[in-house]
């Protein structure tokens, strides 16, 4: 029993004469998995960090020891930025557990590249990915001294997953994979023995999945005004205790128009103007903007350029963004021209009668590029586009599409009438009336005398 106890103890060190292909085993510090998954053969290692296996294998050595995390093997797994995983986890029985082999399982059930948003396949060394839309994790990791395989999307439940970007705690993983040697669980809050061990594996690199801008939409504008701007992030993994907003005209942080200096805060999202900013778009200006992080050591990222080939959502006057700014569509968002325009409408009579006339006239505004704020035009047929509407459609509208309306109303239930007007760049705002109230026409009453 000892013998095989010492030979189990020997494991990790036959690691370091494995063959020199395996010698690319990347470094812990650019692997952005860390943590621990529990098995029957003990735990197993996503990342170097945390490989100090004393006491945590499953039999008892006759002494103690202690293996200083990264001391004779360099090894991590990464999910990169197109959801598949690369690299290697560790455990002191199993040896390395490659997730980017190049060998594929011989098994009926190996479809798990039809669930990726990318293709994985054993040509691009892909045998495992995940899918954020469903927070699932697919696929297999290989373990090469013993040549058994690890399936991530087992039959076990809970499934392998992890939680994504729009979640508050994004990059955790929990639910099982199954194997020859038993299930293997990547949270211990899955069966409640956190109490024990408090193990999990996890995203711990602070990093970003998503940014956005300007999202300010035609209903912002036209309720709060033209040159606001929100700009929104979603991270992919870590902790954020701050940030910083970079903004400026030209592709450069040097100089910029707006820095907001670190924020502290779990935000992912500032407004502009707002209690925390100060800046405020001019119209018709193309902005580039950056976003820098800070974890829970106070350790800052880089400046993350907004980049819509990469991980940048333009939202809300797209059209505009290429046209004003055609050298860098894809690196800028860009603000309305002016102010959108002011719907007003009246009517008369202002006693609405079941099936008779009233008449409805706009009296709206829209503004220019020459004065983006002030000096408001009247917007008339030819110029500007009229919608008319009513709320339950019980009517009879003369001319829906003109600044001038008749409607007849069908029955005395109770609607509102709306005008919608888009001015000549295409800005459009609404506006709707109480609701109406509407009578029936009361009938002419005469005396008769009796007979």
């Amino acid at each position: 029993m000892r013998l095989r106890h010492f030979l189990f103890l020997l494991l990790p060190f036959a690691a370091l004469l494995l063959p020199s292909s395996l010698e690319v085993a990347h470094a812990s510090i650019n692997e952005n998995i860390r943590g621990l998954a529990s098995s029957s053969r003990g735990y197993i290692s996503f990342n170097c960090l945390d490989d100090d296996f004393a006491g945590r294998f499953p039999f008892t050595f006759p002494f103690r020891f202690n293996v200083p995390p990264c001391s004779f093997s360099q090894h991590g797994v990464n999910l990169n930025s197109d959801n598949t995983f690369s690299g290697l986890a560790w455990n002191p029985v199993l040896g390395f557990i490659d997730f980017g082999s190049t060998s594929t399982p011989a098994a009926p059930n190996y479809d798990f590249n039809v669930n990726c948003q990318q293709p994985c396949n054993a040509s691009n060394n892909c045998i495992a990915c995940y899918n954020d839309e469903n927070e699932r994790v697919f696929g297999w990791a290989y373990v090469i001294g013993t040549d058994e395989w690890i399936e991530l999307n087992s039959a076990i439940m809970p499934e392998t997953t992890m939680t994504n970007y729009l979640t508050p705690q994004p990059g955790i993983f929990s639910g099982y994979a199954s194997s020859s040697f038993g299930a293997i669980m990547f949270n211990c809050a899955n069966n409640g023995s956190c109490g024990t061990f408090d193990h999990k594996v996890y995203l711990w690199k602070l990093d970003l999945k998503k940014m956005s801008a300007p999202n300010w939409s035609f209903s912002d504008a036209c309720s709060q005004g033209a040159r606001r701007v929100t700009f929104k992030w979603w991270r992919r993994g870590g902790i954020q205790t701050a940030y910083r907003v970079v903004v400026n005209t030209t592709n450069s942080t040097s100089s910029p128009v707006y820095d907001s200096g670190q924020i502290a805060g779990f935000a992912s999202q500032l407004v502009c103007p707002g209690p925390n900013c100060s800046f405020q778009p001019a119209y018709g200006t193309s902005y580039y903007w950056w976003l820098q992080l800070w974890d829970e050591n106070n350790q800052p990222t880089e400046l993350f350029p907004f980049d819509t080939n990469t991980f940048g959502v333009l939202t809300d006057n797209i059209a505009a963004n290429s046209v004003n700014n055609p050298v860098d569509p894809h690196l800028t968002f860009t603000n309305y021209k002016h102010e959108f325009p002011t719907p007003y409408f009246s009517w008369s009579p202002t006693e609405i009668i079941v099936g008779s006339s009233t008449d409805f006239v706009s009296n709206s505004r829209y503004y220019t590029v020459a004065s983006p704020n002030s000096n408001p035009q009247l917007c008339v047929d030819g110029v500007c586009q009229f919608w008319w509407q009513v709320s339950d459609g019980a009517a009879y509208i003369s001319q829906a599409t003109q600044s001038t309306t008749t409607i007849v109303f069908i029955n005395k239930n109770p609607k509102s009438v709306s005008l919608q007007i888009t001015d000549p760049d295409l800005y459009t705002c609404s506006t709707s009336s109480p609701v109406l109230t509407i009578n029936f026409q009361l009938p002419l009453w005469r005396e008769v005398k009796a007979e």
